[in-house]
């Protein structure tokens, strides 16, 4: 005889809506109706005679009660969930929505052929994927992974470090015949400097040195993956990803500038809500970049390296 005086079921929903922070988007997130959810919540404050939630138009929030009946039921969830896993079986078939980020350039050459493999692999899973050089907002657009370039600031987030990724200063060996090449950072004022964003500081190091220029700008271009027609045009210097730049620098199309100055490498990261939960879709494609992507630059660079 169940002497709970609620539902073992309304409990379970009530922990994925809370891991997801408002009732749109656990809809979202596990596929079922939003009023389906929305009567589930309220069955269960019915039942226990507490109030769970505090939420309107604008904000979902636990009450104190809610928040320690969270931690209380999660771990009975994720023995439920891990049970289920282990009878239904890993190769079962993902499914549902994935939402996805990644920057231009790395999001369209390393990013995208991954997901689209995947895709094809699993026919069942459907990608709404950005690329943007803009960072989005992880949480306020219900974005499920993020791939992201450059020092991690937002703590709240689940960030897990995947690879490294070059960018090199370069020109065309036409603007390097006409104009010459700088032999030093500070000469760097006397060219023509192509830049992504209005934010035209560089820093370069060689031999524990360091120098910090803010370089002039006769062109500033976005997203990143725009500024490679412009150089090999020979219109200036730009620092490019070494992914989107390595096959002109084996070819001879393009030419480093300042070989023996480093750009700081930048760490890539994969970002996503600090969810306790995540769907197989999600959780699978996450795993596979994770896995995939540092393969994927070295192909993409290792024509440089043959070509030097």
């Amino acid at each position: 005889m169940n002497t709970l005086p609620y539902s073992l079921d309304d409990l379970y929903w009530f922990a994925l809506i809370a891991d997801a922070g408002s009732l749109s988007r656990a809809s979202r997130q596990y596929d079922v109706a939003k009023s389906t959810l929305s009567r589930r919540l309220a069955r269960l404050e019915e039942m226990t005679g507490l109030a769970l939630v505090q939420r309107n138009s604008a904000a979902f929030s636990l009450t104190d009660a809610g928040q320690q009946l969270l931690e209380e039921a999660w771990p009975l969830v994720r023995r439920m969930e891990m049970l289920s896993t282990e009878l239904i079986g890993r190769e079962a078939e993902p499914r549902g929505l994935v939402r996805l980020s990644a920057s231009g350039a790395f999001g369209k050459l390393v990013v995208l052929p991954i997901v689209l493999e995947f895709m094809c692999r699993y026919p069942r899973v459907d990608v709404e994927m950005e690329i943007t050089d803009q960072r989005a907002d992880v949480v306020a657009n219900a974005i499920d992974i993020a791939v992201r370039i450059g020092a991690m600031t937002d703590s709240d987030l689940f960030a897990r470090k995947v690879a490294t990724v070059r960018r090199i200063l370069c020109a065309s060996a036409g603007y390097a015949q006409a104009r010459g090449l700088p032999a030093h950072p500070d000469e760097m004022e006397h060219y023509d400097f192509l830049v992504q964003s209005r934010a035209a500081e560089l820093e370069l190091r060689c031999n524990g040195r360091t120098r910090a220029l803010t370089t002039p700008r006769r062109l500033t271009l976005s997203p990143s993956d725009q500024l490679l027609a412009p150089v090999r045009a020979g219109l200036g210097i730009a620092h490019l990803g070494e992914i989107q730049c390595a096959q002109y620098l084996a070819t001879g199309e393009l030419v480093r500038v300042l070989p023996e100055w480093e750009i700081p490498e930048f760490d890539v990261y994969l970002v996503s809500p600090n969810r306790r939960y995540r769907p197989p879709a999600v959780r699978m494609l996450m795993d596979e970049l994770a896995q995939r992507i540092p393969t994927a630059i070295s192909s993409l660079i290792e024509t440089d390296q043959h070509g030097a």
